[in-house]
């Protein structure tokens, strides 16, 4: 039977072929007039065969399994299936199913291993769960490869508060302060961190830096009142109780 079989198999494995090659050339006759369009934030530029079989990917049809089959016919280029990876990932954690998403991540992150931010949203779809410590060490190499990626030594600062790592985590968020002294959740995650730490001086001024930035945030007025608690200035912890209630009020006239 298998011999029999043997020329329709071949016949229709040659089907295969060429239809893909005629996509391929109508896509690339295509993709030659929108080629202005192609959005400058893309990791890599993909090629004329990324669109025909990321667009079967998001449809369900095919799997990450069967790629290397397709790569068999249309040549993939490696930087077409780091895209095809993100791509799905990306589907999966606009979902919420950050489980799913970190098999086509963690396939993206082999695939381009000198790409920060693919171990950077590996790293986040993994701090969604328990294994924080693998989080941590994503995060580590996404900073080694790019010192400058806020976003990755934010989230790490905040896994060593929940780790209750708080040196590290102040170190972070200083850094942060220093770089990005426009952005008020660094200094509240700082105040948080020296609170913890019993140092309520410094949570105090990291938390006043962060009222100044953004004055309508009712958290940061009510850790503040905590704070002036701790030190007994019941006073102080009035006016920011007070505050916080007129906040609120506002908010629910809205």
């Amino acid at each position: 039977m298998e011999n029999e079989n043997a020329p329709k198999q071949k016949a229709d494995l040659n089907k295969i072929k060429k239809k893909g090659k005629a996509a391929v050339n109508k896509i690339r006759v295509g993709k030659s007039k929108r080629a202005e369009q192609i959005n400058s934030d893309e990791i890599s530029q993909p090629s004329t065969v990324f669109y025909m079989h990321s667009l079967l990917l998001f449809s369900g049809r095919l799997l990450h399994r069967v790629l290397d089959f397709y790569n068999s016919l249309f040549d993939f280029k490696p930087s077409d299936k780091a895209t095809i990876y993100r791509n799905i990932s990306n589907q999966y954690i606009n979902r919420g199913l950050h489980e799913k998403a970190r098999q086509y991540l963690k396939e993206w992150a082999r695939l381009e291993p000198s790409n920060p931010d693919a171990h950077y949203h590996l790293a986040v779809a993994l701090s969604t769960g328990d294994d924080v410590g693998a989080a941590i060490r994503l995060f580590d190499k996404t900073l080694k490869l790019n010192p400058n990626h806020k976003n990755a030594r934010y989230r790490r600062a905040g896994l060593c508060l929940k780790i209750k790592d708080y040196e590290n985590a102040v170190k972070d968020l200083e850094t942060l302060a220093g770089v990005a002294p426009e952005n008020p959740k660094p200094f509240y995650l700082l105040a948080i961190a020296c609170d913890r730490m019993d140092d309520v001086d410094k949570a105090i001024e990291a938390i006043k830096k962060a009222i100044a930035l953004d004055s309508e945030e009712i958290k940061y007025h009510q850790h503040l009142g905590f704070l002036y608690e701790r030190g007994e200035d019941h006073k102080e912890a009035a006016k920011c109780f007070t505050r916080v209630m007129e906040l609120q009020r506002e908010q629910d006239d809205e």
